[in-house]
């Protein structure tokens, strides 16, 4: 891929995971939160709507996680939060699209339904949770997602996740 291409499609990445909105019930200020969106594909061409032009999609998996604060059945507690969920971009309108898995028809996740998370700590940049059968952690290494780390652990192997696209912020907000 040319540089300026890769350019351009790492800027449409990036500007679609800063459109989303990531909001939580207002918990306390100083309570870490995992939030945002990496790409884990690169560019594809798809027919998304049907109309016979193959539109640049990009899919990505938008996190939102916030461990408990307090403890159960004492005032102030707030039980953890926590949820990954599939999206596909189309990079030309920046706008996402729906019913994308009706296209593929290949068991892949249900694009607007959230997958909740669990067992969720945060330890400075670092965020922890079981999701979608395995264990993940999620390293923010700072701003854009070229040194943003994603692994999975599905009890068999650990393995580092391939990125493209997105941010994920990992911290007190």
């Amino acid at each position: 891929m040319k540089l300026a291409a890769f350019r351009s499609v790492r800027s449409a990445g990036l500007a679609l995971v800063s459109a989303l909105a990531f909001a939580f019930p207002a918990p306390a200020a100083d309570v870490p939160e995992l939030r945002g969106g990496v790409a884990y594909t690169g560019v594809h061409r798809f027919d998304y709507n049907k109309d016979g032009n193959r539109n640049r999609v990009q899919f990505f998996l938008i996190f939102k996680a916030r461990p408990a604060v307090g403890q159960k059945d004492q005032p102030g507690y707030q039980p953890e939060e926590g949820s990954l969920t599939y999206r596909v971009y189309d990079l030309d309108t920046g706008k996402q699209v729906d019913n994308w898995a009706n296209g593929f028809n290949m068991g892949f996740p249900t694009s607007d339904r959230p997958y909740p998370l669990t067992s969720i700590a945060i330890d400075g940049k670092t965020a922890t949770f079981e999701g979608m059968g395995m264990k993940w952690t999620i390293v923010d290494g700072g701003e854009g997602w070229e040194k943003d780390t994603v692994e999975t652990d599905d009890g068999t192997r650990k393995r580092p996740m391939r990125t493209y696209a997105g941010d994920l912020k990992v911290g007190i907000p």
